[in-house]
């Protein structure tokens, strides 16, 4: 028995060959993983203006999310997105939230036709480099 994913990658890439990880879904989340809690300390946010930030886009240009006219906006952050092939951070599956972002990025992009319909627009905003 594995006490945990980075032992049971460790074990998997052992038997499959040198540096040879399995594929890992990354849309799927840990039967095991801890379930967050809204603690509520964000909730005096809601309707609140943006202020007027000037943020690097993935597109080469700069977007200023208070100067944007949609009804509503959807503003999402996220520390990390995995990469296929490679072992989360020792200790990242029992960060609340963190395992979740890869996923939570991935319904963004499977309902962003959804979203726009709703005269909603969607950001993304990650501490890593476009080019990661």
């Amino acid at each position: 028995m594995f006490t945990s994913r980075r032992d049971w990658l460790k074990q998997s890439m052992m038997a499959a060959g040198a540096g040879v990880l399995p594929q890992e879904d990354f849309t799927k989340l840990p039967a095991n993983l801890p379930v967050p809690m809204d603690d509520g300390a964000c909730d005096h946010l809601l309707r609140m203006p943006v202020p007027s930030i000037l943020l690097p886009s993935t597109h080469g240009s700069v977007v200023n999310l208070a100067a944007l006219k949609q009804d509503r906006l959807i503003v999402y952050c996220y520390p990390r997105t995995g990469e296929p092939g490679k072992p989360s951070p020792d200790g990242w599956d029992a960060i609340p939230g963190a395992r979740g972002c890869t996923p939570q990025s991935c319904s963004m992009r499977d309902n962003y036709q959804a979203i726009l319909n709703q005269n909603a627009e969607v950001f993304g905003l990650s501490t890593q480099t476009t080019a990661y």
